[in-house]
């Protein structure tokens, strides 16, 4: 068994957190959600089996399993699961549990058409373990299944606590020759440079599709869409859509997406 020597770091942060109401807040956040289901629809085929790892409280998970998707999300704390379960109501079709995205020993291989790991690495801090949830992902996919990580660019880190919250100077401590920022369970989240990402992916056995921004600058932006008009909003959201796999809309956005497909 693996187990997240940093757990109790995560949990402690998502227990006193409203991640329910994260995706919804307003637009800026709201454009993640958009654009993340844009894209799992994208790949979904009626029939499909789901597995969401770090689902929190189920946002996607439960959405998915309304449309009628067989869907089972896991996720590291307890409090989000026993929020999914109240949410739960009487789907058959929505089973939810704890378990941590290095572990996956109670699912066999190949058991899922589309996995999607949208949060354990944001929180994963050596590189042993980035693999390691990587590779359990991928392992209960099946072949020929779609496999979505979300995760945080550096610049991400800079736009959003070091200017947005006045972090840089303490973000100086952290930050290596090349701008990446050093992994420090303490300061909760991680982030990669696009093609340190793409390295974790390089050795598997998977094909990739594409890279999203799934947010672009609309989280450091966000009081500006805020006041657009409702048409200038659907004309932003057309632009985006168009443009978010677009390497130059990638590096700023506040969360990054890869799908790939399992061979």
């Amino acid at each position: 068994m693996v187990i997240n020597k940093h757990k109790d770091i995560i949990i402690n942060k998502y227990s006193n957190y409203d991640e329910d109401n994260r995706l919804v807040r307003n637009r800026g956040h709201n454009l993640e959600y958009l654009t993340t289901m844009h894209y799992i629809q994208k790949f979904l085929k009626p029939g499909h089996k789901i597995l969401e790892i770090g689902a929190a409280t189920g946002r996607y998970s439960i959405t998915l399993a309304k449309m009628g998707y067989d869907v089972t999300a896991v996720d590291l704390t307890p409090n989000h699961v026993e929020i999914m379960k109240a949410k739960k109501h009487n789907m058959e079709n929505f089973k939810c549990m704890v378990a941590d995205a290095l572990d996956l020993g109670m699912f066999e291989d190949k058991t899922f058409d589309m996995v999607l790991n949208l949060g354990p690495m944001y929180h994963l801090f050596n590189k042993k373990d980035k693999q390691q949830a990587v590779n359990e992902t991928i392992r209960v996919a099946k072949k020929g299944g779609i496999c979505m990580f979300a995760y945080i660019p550096c610049a991400s880190i800079m736009t959003g606590f070091g200017l947005l919250h006045n972090g840089a100077a303490h973000l100086n401590k952290l930050m290596d020759k090349a701008g990446r920022f050093k992994d420090v369970p303490d300061e909760v989240f991680n982030c990669f440079y696009i093609e340190d990402f793409k390295k974790l992916l390089a050795k598997t056995n998977t094909k990739y599709i594409t890279n999203v921004a799934t947010d672009g600058i609309a989280y450091v932006m966000r009081d500006y869409l805020e006041q657009l008009s409702e048409e200038g909003y659907q004309t932003y959201l057309k632009w985006h859509f168009i443009t978010c796999e677009r390497p130059d809309q990638q590096g700023y956005s506040a969360h990054l997406l890869y799908i790939c497909k399992k061979k």
